[in-house]
Order: C-alpha cells, then structure tokens, then sequence
C-alpha cells in the first residue's frame, strides 16, 4: 500500500472524500490520516527511534516473561 499526502482547499478535500468513500464502499481499502493522526504516529516513531539509540528498549522475551508472571 502507498501513502499519499494532500494539501488542498476545503472544497477539493470534499470532492475527494466523496470519491474515496466511493472506493472503498466498492470493497477497496482505504485508509485515511488526516493532519492529527499523522502528526501524533509521527512523534511515536520518533519517540521509539529516541528510545533505541538510547538503549532504553526492553527485549522481546523479557517483556513476556515480565507479562506472564
């Protein structure tokens, strides 16, 4: 899937909305981030980048121990 990035005024939003509620409808899939959604996936990232680089992340089979006990 690719992802695509839109500026455009209200009135073109509205007619591509339409046509995108159309498509999907049509059993295409169809994911829509608007401007909050995108910024706040954004600053996880970095957040989880910052984390790595600062070897604050917990391995994969310390954290299911830690979950099962």
């Amino acid at each position: 899937m690719q992802t695509l990035h839109l500026r455009a005024e209200n009135s073109t939003i509205e007619i591509l909305m339409d046509f995108i509620n159309n498509i999907s409808k049509n059993g295409r899939e169809v994911e829509i981030l608007d401007n909050t959604v995108f910024k706040e996936e954004q600053k996880m990232i970095f957040q989880a980048l910052l984390e790595e680089q600062q070897k604050q992340t917990i391995e994969h089979d310390e954290l299911w121990n830690d979950l099962l006990k």
